[in-house]
């Protein structure tokens, strides 16, 4: 198992000249950290994993500068990546290429989140809320995005926030986590935060990942 976080290079480069099977990138959601997919990595049981880290005040465009240095040597990549992480996971995959196998995103709201178009007005200093909004270069970026690898996106369809007018999951509306004809899509009666806790999570990414192998 591998995991960045106190490795040195030296470590790392060692590592990735010895792995020749699929490795599976985790990337977590805004405001988050990897210990979201604890519940999910310790059913998954995968030995060749990657956690990557960011923080959400640093910026889209340098967080992904940081992800692809630390991505660069890697190759038979498969992402799992919740929320926002979904969104890295896109953009990394045109810089990878064919070293991408494929992705399970989880409550990816692949249409930027609507509501932080209006928020971003009443904290116009909050770098998160410029990056995420369906207008923000990020989303409008990643829309133009082809996806060429095999590409899952759970839909998560419970919880109603009362703060966002459609139907949605408690952070993201339903159309935006469907916005893209171009993945599969499968819809989950389970909410934003909980998702990543559900045996239904499990047994959709092992689907995926067996489809890969």
């Amino acid at each position: 198992m591998l995991n960045h976080v106190g490795r040195n290079n030296y470590v790392v480069k060692n590592y990735l000249k010895k792995c020749t099977k699929m490795i599976i990138v985790y990337i977590h959601g805004a405001s988050a950290t990897g210990e979201s997919f604890n519940y999910i990595r310790e059913h998954l049981k995968h030995k060749d994993e990657y956690m990557i880290e960011y923080g959400s005040n640093h910026g889209f465009h340098n967080n992904l500068e940081s992800m692809k240095d630390q991505l660069k040597d890697y190759k038979d990549i498969f992402f799992v990546c919740h929320s926002l992480g979904g969104i890295y996971a896109l953009h990394l995959s045109e810089y990878l290429g064919d070293k991408v196998l494929g992705a399970c995103t989880i409550s990816t709201p692949y249409g930027g989140a609507e509501s932080a178009d209006f928020a971003k007005y009443f904290l116009p200093f909050n770098r998160l809320l410029r990056d995420i909004g369906p207008l923000s270069e990020p989303m409008s970026r990643a829309r133009k995005i082809d996806i060429k690898h095999p590409w899952t996106n759970i839909v998560t369809t419970s919880g109603n926030s009362p703060w966002i007018i459609s139907e949605n999951d408690g952070v993201v509306t339903v159309k935006s986590m469907k916005c893209r004809t171009d993945m599969n899509l499968i819809e989950v009666d389970i909410n934003h935060y909980e998702v990543v806790l559900s045996p239904i999570t499990i047994n959709i990414i092992k689907d995926k990942l067996k489809e890969i192998k």
